[in-house]
């Protein structure tokens, strides 16, 4: 183990999937895979429609883009599925600093709101091997 400072990562936070249809989402993860909705909300900020359900410790966050953006243009280009991975991370400036002190790409250099309370900041795909890695701090929804 080295001295270097790391980000601090103590658990998942969520997983997020991007969709075409909400409502068609849920029924899958809530009729069929048994999962509860914690919360379902609409954010004009975001410009999207989303669901947060309980996998055991893990949030599953089920999002369908409203209005062009970011999100929009992921479903155009690769359609529906797999989006982010989070990490819950105690203090979210120190994590981004140390992240891109390491040489990793941080796509929002200062953390923004995220849809389910707290702030987010996401690290570029193609220095996380790959798959879009969120950085999150304190949520307003109950975990446990």
């Amino acid at each position: 183990m080295s001295g270097k400072p790391r980000a601090g990562a103590r658990r998942v936070d969520h997983v997020s999937f991007v969709v075409e249809d909400l409502e068609e989402a849920l029924r899958f993860y809530v009729d069929t895979l048994g999962l509860a909705v914690v919360k379902k909300e609409e954010s004009e900020l975001h410009g999207v429609r989303a669901a947060f359900l309980r996998a055991g410790d893990v949030m599953v966050e089920v999002i369908e883009p409203l209005s062009d953006g970011p999100l929009m243009e992921f479903l155009q280009k690769r359609g529906p599925g797999f989006h982010h991975l989070a990490f819950e991370v105690p203090d979210l400036p120190a994590a981004l600093r140390v992240v891109s002190g390491a040489g990793y790409r941080v796509i929002d250099p200062e953390p923004k709101p995220g849809i389910e309370g707290g702030r987010i900041s996401f690290l570029h795909p193609k220095d996380t091997f790959g798959a879009m890695t969120e950085l999150c701090d304190k949520k307003e929804i109950e975990r446990r």
